[in-house]
Protein backbone atom coordinates (compact mmCIF):
# COMPACT_ATOMS: atom_id res chain seq x y z
CA UNK A 1 0.00 0.00 0.00
CA UNK A 2 2.83 2.29 0.86
CA UNK A 3 4.31 1.73 -2.30
CA UNK A 4 1.25 2.64 -4.15
CA UNK A 5 0.75 5.68 -1.94
CA UNK A 6 4.21 6.85 -3.45
CA UNK A 7 4.18 6.15 -7.00
CA UNK A 8 0.60 7.89 -6.97
CA UNK A 9 2.49 10.58 -5.06
CA UNK A 10 4.96 11.00 -7.51
CA UNK A 11 2.87 11.44 -10.16
CA UNK A 12 0.67 13.94 -8.80
CA UNK A 13 3.87 15.79 -8.23
CA UNK A 14 4.98 15.18 -11.95
CA UNK A 15 1.45 16.37 -13.48
CA UNK A 16 1.86 19.64 -11.56
CA UNK A 17 5.43 20.27 -12.26
CA UNK A 18 4.29 20.09 -16.33
CA UNK A 19 0.89 22.09 -15.43
CA UNK A 20 3.43 25.10 -14.33
CA UNK A 21 4.41 26.12 -18.11
CA UNK A 22 7.00 28.54 -19.09
CA UNK A 23 8.08 31.38 -17.47
CA UNK A 24 9.17 34.22 -19.65
CA UNK A 25 12.06 36.46 -18.07
CA UNK A 26 11.77 40.39 -19.07
CA UNK A 27 15.14 41.02 -20.21
CA UNK A 28 14.68 44.57 -22.36
CA UNK A 29 13.95 46.42 -19.43
CA UNK A 30 11.20 48.27 -18.12
CA UNK A 31 9.93 50.50 -20.56
CA UNK A 32 10.47 48.65 -23.52
CA UNK A 33 7.56 45.42 -24.19
CA UNK A 34 9.15 44.32 -27.67
CA UNK A 35 8.14 40.25 -26.86
CA UNK A 36 11.74 38.40 -26.88
CA UNK A 37 11.36 34.82 -27.57
CA UNK A 38 7.93 34.42 -28.33
CA UNK A 39 7.84 34.95 -32.18
CA UNK A 40 4.76 35.40 -35.24
CA UNK A 41 4.93 31.87 -35.79
CA UNK A 42 4.23 30.88 -31.66
CA UNK A 43 1.59 33.36 -32.14
CA UNK A 44 0.05 32.15 -35.21
CA UNK A 45 0.30 28.80 -34.86
CA UNK A 46 -0.88 28.71 -30.97
CA UNK A 47 1.92 26.28 -30.06
CA UNK A 48 3.03 27.79 -26.72
CA UNK A 49 0.11 27.95 -24.27
CA UNK A 50 -0.61 30.79 -21.49
CA UNK A 51 -1.02 30.60 -18.01
CA UNK A 52 -2.11 33.48 -16.01
CA UNK A 53 -5.13 34.87 -18.39
CA UNK A 54 -8.05 36.38 -16.73
CA UNK A 55 -11.80 37.50 -18.45
CA UNK A 56 -14.50 39.02 -17.26
CA UNK A 57 -17.25 39.80 -19.74
CA UNK A 58 -19.99 42.57 -19.30
CA UNK A 59 -23.34 43.11 -20.73
CA UNK A 60 -25.23 46.25 -19.98
CA UNK A 61 -27.84 47.34 -22.12
CA UNK A 62 -27.32 45.66 -25.42
CA UNK A 63 -23.51 46.09 -25.42
CA UNK A 64 -20.97 43.76 -24.85
CA UNK A 65 -17.59 43.98 -23.88
CA UNK A 66 -14.83 41.54 -22.53
CA UNK A 67 -11.75 42.76 -19.98
CA UNK A 68 -8.57 40.53 -19.69
CA UNK A 69 -6.34 40.67 -17.57
CA UNK A 70 -2.85 39.36 -16.33
CA UNK A 71 -0.69 39.80 -13.42
CA UNK A 72 2.01 37.42 -15.15
CA UNK A 73 0.80 36.07 -18.54
CA UNK A 74 3.51 33.69 -20.01
CA UNK A 75 2.86 32.45 -23.28
CA UNK A 76 -0.07 33.07 -26.45
CA UNK A 77 -4.06 33.21 -26.40
CA UNK A 78 -5.97 33.25 -28.67
CA UNK A 79 -9.36 35.31 -27.61
CA UNK A 80 -11.25 35.38 -30.43
CA UNK A 81 -12.11 33.56 -33.82
CA UNK A 82 -14.71 33.38 -36.57
CA UNK A 83 -14.88 32.28 -40.13
CA UNK A 84 -16.22 34.35 -42.94
CA UNK A 85 -17.53 32.80 -46.07
CA UNK A 86 -17.28 35.94 -47.96
CA UNK A 87 -16.11 39.68 -47.83
CA UNK A 88 -16.86 40.85 -44.20
CA UNK A 89 -15.84 44.04 -42.45
CA UNK A 90 -15.10 44.07 -38.60
CA UNK A 91 -14.41 46.57 -36.35
CA UNK A 92 -12.21 46.29 -33.36
CA UNK A 93 -12.83 48.80 -30.04
CA UNK A 94 -10.25 49.46 -27.85
CA UNK A 95 -12.00 50.48 -24.60
CA UNK A 96 -8.76 50.75 -22.66
CA UNK A 97 -5.12 49.32 -23.14
CA UNK A 98 -2.97 49.56 -19.56
CA UNK A 99 0.57 47.20 -19.57
CA UNK A 100 2.21 47.87 -16.71
CA UNK A 101 5.38 45.15 -17.11
CA UNK A 102 7.14 42.65 -18.70
CA UNK A 103 6.96 41.94 -22.71
CA UNK A 104 3.26 42.09 -24.16
CA UNK A 105 1.23 42.07 -27.69
CA UNK A 106 -2.66 41.76 -28.86
CA UNK A 107 -2.55 41.09 -32.03
CA UNK A 108 -5.24 40.76 -35.38
CA UNK A 109 -4.53 37.78 -37.11
CA UNK A 110 -6.37 36.84 -41.16
CA UNK A 111 -5.73 33.72 -42.70
CA UNK A 112 -2.50 32.69 -40.45
CA UNK A 113 -1.00 36.05 -40.86
CA UNK A 114 -0.88 38.87 -38.61
CA UNK A 115 -2.35 41.64 -40.17
CA UNK A 116 -1.69 44.53 -37.13
CA UNK A 117 -0.72 44.99 -33.92
CA UNK A 118 -2.93 46.98 -31.59
CA UNK A 119 -0.62 50.06 -30.04
CA UNK A 120 -0.23 49.23 -26.63
CA UNK A 121 -1.82 52.98 -25.33
CA UNK A 122 -5.09 52.40 -27.75
CA UNK A 123 -7.71 54.09 -25.68
CA UNK A 124 -11.14 54.32 -26.91
CA UNK A 125 -10.07 53.41 -30.64
CA UNK A 126 -12.05 51.56 -33.33
CA UNK A 127 -9.48 49.58 -35.97
CA UNK A 128 -11.27 48.46 -38.90
CA UNK A 129 -10.47 45.73 -41.34
CA UNK A 130 -12.18 45.83 -44.53
CA UNK A 131 -13.11 42.63 -47.16
CA UNK A 132 -11.99 40.23 -45.10
CA UNK A 133 -12.22 36.28 -46.18
CA UNK A 134 -11.19 33.23 -43.92
CA UNK A 135 -10.35 33.26 -40.31
CA UNK A 136 -10.23 36.05 -38.56
CA UNK A 137 -8.98 36.09 -34.72
CA UNK A 138 -7.44 38.28 -32.43
CA UNK A 139 -4.52 36.90 -29.85
CA UNK A 140 -2.40 37.67 -26.88
CA UNK A 141 1.19 37.18 -26.00
CA UNK A 142 3.48 37.78 -23.45
CA UNK A 143 6.45 37.45 -21.53
CA UNK A 144 6.03 38.33 -18.02
CA UNK A 145 3.13 40.58 -18.71
CA UNK A 146 1.29 42.24 -16.60
CA UNK A 147 -1.76 44.24 -18.33
CA UNK A 148 -5.27 44.56 -18.75
CA UNK A 149 -7.33 46.16 -21.29
CA UNK A 150 -10.92 46.14 -22.54
CA UNK A 151 -12.37 44.93 -26.12
CA UNK A 152 -15.50 44.60 -28.41
CA UNK A 153 -15.76 43.30 -31.91
CA UNK A 154 -18.30 44.20 -34.08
Amino acid sequence: MKKVLSIAFIACMMLFMVGCGTEYPDTNGPDDYTLETITDENIINRDIGAAGLTYEETNMGGLHSAEYSAKNLNGTEQIYLTSFWGKSDVIVYIGHMNVESGNFRLVIINNDEIIYDIPLDAFAEEFRFDDLEGDFSISVAGESACFDFSIEVR
